[in-house]
């Protein structure tokens, strides 16, 4: 994810490699990070990242471009939320999202079924997520191959997180 914080005013890319109970490993700016979260509520996040405790809290996230929120209890900072060029590179900036599975619910990945290269039919089972102590089958949104998958078992995912490539 590509975003820019207005008060810098300069991008920073953020890159999520691996998240599971021992924490995320994430690249920034090209910089390989550990963050270990601390607690999640509607407004604030606390969190270490390489080992030095932080917190965010939300001041406004009304819009989904724009993310209003309070680094360490400083300065108010607006994050624009950049889409990623490789989801927009296609139909002149619109781009085709239709090859990207996406996953419905948030979860733990359990067990994945296809494998890269493999032909699957709409409606095929692709993955299982582990989602509130209940199983739920992903299932291919169209007839195609299996060109990438981007998750790993035992990975984390948040809802609307791609989590295949199907052409």
């Amino acid at each position: 994810m590509r975003f820019r914080i207005e008060d810098i005013a300069h991008d920073v890319n953020a890159e999520v490699k691996d998240a599971s109970r021992q924490g995320i490993l994430a690249t920034i700016n090209g910089r390989e990070c550990r963050i270990d979260l601390i607690s999640i509520n509607k407004d604030r996040v606390e969190f270490l990242l390489n080992g030095r405790y932080h917190t965010v809290r939300y001041t406004d996230s009304s819009s989904s471009k724009e993310l209003k929120m309070v680094l360490d209890d400083m300065n108010e900072v607006s994050v624009n939320l950049v889409p990623d060029a490789r989801l927009t590179k296609d139909a002149g900036g619109a781009g085709d999202r239709s090859k990207y599975l996406t996953s419905s619910v948030p979860g733990k990945i359990i067990s994945i079924l296809a494998k890269k290269d493999m032909p699957v039919k709409k409606g095929d089972v692709i993955m299982v997520v582990e989602s509130m102590k209940m199983q739920v089958k992903i299932k291919a949104h169209k007839d195609g191959v299996v060109k990438e998958l981007k998750v790993k078992e035992g990975a984390n995912i948040a809802r609307n997180d791609i989590i295949a490539i199907i052409e």
